[in-house]
C-alpha cells in the first residue's frame, strides 16, 4: 500500500505542471495579441495611387471644357504648323474631332519635344497628341490613350552612301536623331551597346532628314510614320534616301494624360474607338498619307 501512495504524488505533479504551461501559453498569446502594433490611419486620398488632377471627375452640367493641346510643331504629317500660324495634320485633325463630339475648345499650344512630358505632369497643357510611342518610360509618368496608329523604327542615309548598318554604326560620323524622341532613345541604346558613332541631336525629324541629305549626317534613326509620308511628298529627296534596316519592333501611338485625369481619358478612349470604328478613320489616313 505505502508503494502505491508515492506514484500518486508524481502524477499530480505533472499534471500541475501541464497545467501552468497551458496557462502560460495562454497568456503570452493574449498579451502578444493586445500588444501588437496597430497600422496608422491613412485618409482614402492616401489609399487610392492615382491622386485626383484636373479633369478626374466629369465637369458639372453647361460648364465650357477647355482642352490644352501639347504638340511637336514640326512633325508632319501628325502635327505641324501652316504659314499662317494654324495647327495642321493628322493628329490635329482627330483632336479637333473628338472636341468637336464633345463640344470642347481647343488651345493649340506647341511645345518643345524634349521636355512636352514634363509640360504636362506640371499642368501647363492637358493632352499630347502628336505621334507620341508608348514607352515604358513615359508610362512613369503619363497614362495613355488606346493606341491608334503603328510605326517601325529606320536608319536612313543617302543612296549613294554604300555602307551596311554595322558599317554606319561604327563609322564615328554623325547620325542624326530628334531630341526626347524614341530616337534619341535609340541612338544611346546604341552606344551603350558599344558602337562607335556621333550623336546628332536636332530638333525634328524634318530637322534630321535635312542633315542627312547635306552630308552634315550619315545617316539618320527615324520612324516609318515621318519617314514614309514624307517620301511620298518629296520625290526629290525619295530618290536620294534610302532605309538601310529597321530597328527593333513595331511600336504604337497614342494620347498622353495625366494619371488623375481618368475622365478625359475615358472620354478620349471612347472617341477614339468611335472614330476609328468609321469610315471617317480611312479617310483621314489617305489625307495624310499615312494608308
Amino acid at each position: 500500500m505505502g508503494e502505491q501512495t508515492v506514484p500518486k504524488k508524481k502524477g499530480t505533479a505533472v499534471y500541475l505542471l501541464v497545467g501552468l504551461l497551458i496557462l502560460g501559453l495562454i497568456v503570452g498569446f493574449a498579451v502578444g495579441w493586445l500588444a501588437k502594433p496597430s497600422p496608422p490611419s491613412v485618409s482614402p486620398s492616401q489609399i487610392c495611387a492615382i491622386q485626383k488632377s484636373k479633369f478626374t471627375n466629369p465637369p458639372p452640367p453647361n460648364q465650357t471644357v477647355t482642352i490644352i493641346y501639347g504638340f511637336d510643331a514640326n512633325y508632319p504629317p501628325f502635327t505641324y504648323i501652316l504659314p499662317n500660324g494654324t495647327a495642321a495634320g493628322f493628329d490635329v485633325d482627330v483632336m479637333k474631332w473628338i472636341a468637336q463630339k464633345y463640344n470642347w475648345t481647343l488651345v493649340f499650344k506647341p511645345w518643345d519635344w524634349s521636355t512636352i512630358v514634363t509640360a504636362l505632369v506640371n499642368g501647363d497643357i492637358d493632352v499630347i497628341m502628336s505621334g507620341m510611342t508608348i514607352t515604358a518610360q513615359r508610362s512613369q509618368q503619363v497614362w495613355f490613350s488606346i493606341p491608334y496608329y503603328s510605326y517601325i523604327h529606320e536608319v536612313v542615309t543617302r543612296s549613294d552612301v554604300n555602307l551596311s548598318l554595322e558599317q554606319i554604326l561604327n563609322s564615328g560620323q554623325p547620325i542624326a536623331v530628334e531630341l526626347g524622341a524614341t530616337s534619341d532613345e535609340w541612338a544611346t541604346k546604341l552606344l551603350n551597346e558599344g558602337y562607335r558613332f556621333q550623336k546628332l541631336g536636332l530638333d525634328s525629324y524634318t530637322a534630321a532628314t535635312e542633315a542627312v541629305l547635306k552630308g552634315t549626317a550619315i545617316a539618320m534613326i527615324t520612324d516609318s510614320a515621318f519617314f514614309e509620308p514624307y517620301l511620298r511628298t518629296h520625290p526629290d529627296a525619295a530618290a536620294k534616301l534610302r532605309v538601310v534596316s529597321t530597328l527593333g519592333s513595331y511600336e504604337s501611338y497614342a494620347v498622353a494624360t495625366r494619371p488623375g485625369d481618368i475622365w478625359l481619358r475615358n472620354q478620349i478612349n471612347a472617341a477614339l474607338s468611335e472614330l476609328m470604328s468609321s469610315p471617317m478613320w480611312d479617310q483621314l489616313l489617305e489625307k495624310w498619307n499615312l494608308k
